[in-house]
């Protein structure tokens, strides 16, 4: 009897000592237990499929691993479009923003906040009853008018940016709630 006692309170030690080293490694690397670090490269390749580009659609890449996300930036070829992402060490996207050339005109508004709210739902593809819950704000921006739509949906909270004049989405973001 004495023999098994000490080989199962020898089991039950061993067990522990191997979950506490998992998790302690784990931690050391920043991740919980069953999730993988991804790398920088896989960070990037995500982006690029988000934003629907290749490699050789891009310039001006930058890419930086720091506070435990991958931050990628870089530009569409051929345009001032600039994409801007936040990526987990698991491959979540936690923010993005693309921001569009932005044409100056400096003239009077012409949309109304429905016609922001109706081109926010024409581009994102929600709801406007969705969009109406959140809120829109006119004001001037770089010498132009600009509706800025914010509202929460499906666990982000998304920002546009929408040319009081022409309507043309300037700028968007989605961030992780």
């Amino acid at each position: 009897m004495t023999i098994r006692k000490s080989f199962r309170k020898a089991a039950v030690l061993v067990l522990a000592i191997a979950l506490v080293l998992t998790m302690s490694t784990a931690a050391f690397a920043g991740t919980e237990v069953g999730q993988t670090k991804i790398s920088m490269s896989k960070a990037y390749s995500i982006a690029l499929k988000d934003a629907k580009l290749t490699k050789s659609e891009v310039k001006n890449v930058e890419k930086e691993y720091e506070h435990g996300k991958y931050e990628i930036e870089f530009t569409k070829k051929g345009t001032k479009t600039e994409y801007d992402y936040e990526i987990s060490k698991t491959g979540k996207i936690l923010e993005k923003s693309v921001d569009y050339n932005r044409a100056r005109n400096t003239g009077k508004k012409k949309l109304t906040e429905e016609d922001a709210i109706d081109k926010v739902a024409k581009f994102s593809g929600f709801k406007k009853s969705t969009i109406e819950k959140g809120t829109v704000v006119l004001e001037k921006d770089d010498g132009q008018w600009v509706y800025e739509v914010k509202f929460d949906a499906k666990g982000y909270n998304y920002e546009y940016d929408v040319h009081g004049r022409t309507g043309k989405i300037l700028e968007y973001s989605k961030e992780s709630i």
